[in-house]
């Protein structure tokens, strides 16, 4: 029995140490999985990903012009984010959906690359949206919010969530119009 104690004292304290170092490593990065930072950073960056795609590919002026829009916004937004997360420069890694939009879209050409990216970036806004504003009510007409490990003080994402959500509200009015006019135009 005393050989045993022996044996799980110093595993129990190792397994006490990864998680202690794994959750401290965790609220300094933003890498927290499901956060709303973290998801808030990730849907960012494919917006941006696929936005510069069309850039390049569309020859359409108003998805144009809305793409160029999605790339200066995005970015600014990706940088507040980042921040407000405590997180470094580089680039988040696509999740599985975004991927496949990606590579579907890097197939298409022409009026079915508009049609299409411009139904995704109606999708996308519809669902960010929804996640910021969900956000923006968790915590409404607090200051300074509920602090996670790791943040800087006075960070607060209701509080994020409510600045960007306007921007956000406008990408997708501006993506359902143009969507609409695309529609129009293929059935004439």
């Amino acid at each position: 029995m005393k050989r045993l104690y022996f044996l799980f004292v110093p595993l129990l304290g190792a397994v006490l140490l990864i998680a202690g170092a794994s959750y401290g490593k965790e609220g300094r990065t933003g890498s927290t999985g499901d956060t709303f930072l973290s998801k808030a950073i990730e849907m960012n960056q494919a917006e941006l990903e696929i936005s510069r795609m069309a850039q390049g590919k569309t020859e359409n002026p108003g998805v144009k012009e809305y793409a160029d829009m999605m790339v200066r916004d995005h970015t600014e937004a990706l940088e507040k984010l980042r921040s407000a997360a405590n997180v470094s420069e580089g680039q988040v890694p696509l999740t599985k959906e975004h991927q496949e939009i990606y590579d579907k879209l890097a197939r298409l050409t022409g009026a079915e690359f508009d049609t299409e990216y411009m139904s995704a970036m109606v999708r996308d806004h519809r669902e960010a949206v929804q996640t910021f504003q969900h956000e923006a009510n968790a915590n409404q007409g607090a200051t300074t919010g509920r602090q996670k490990p790791g943040k800087a003080a006075g960070t607060n994402d209701a509080a994020i969530a409510r600045e960007m959500l306007p921007t956000l509200q406008k990408h997708l009015s501006g993506a359902e119009q143009i969507t609409k006019g695309l529609g129009d135009s293929s059935t004439k």
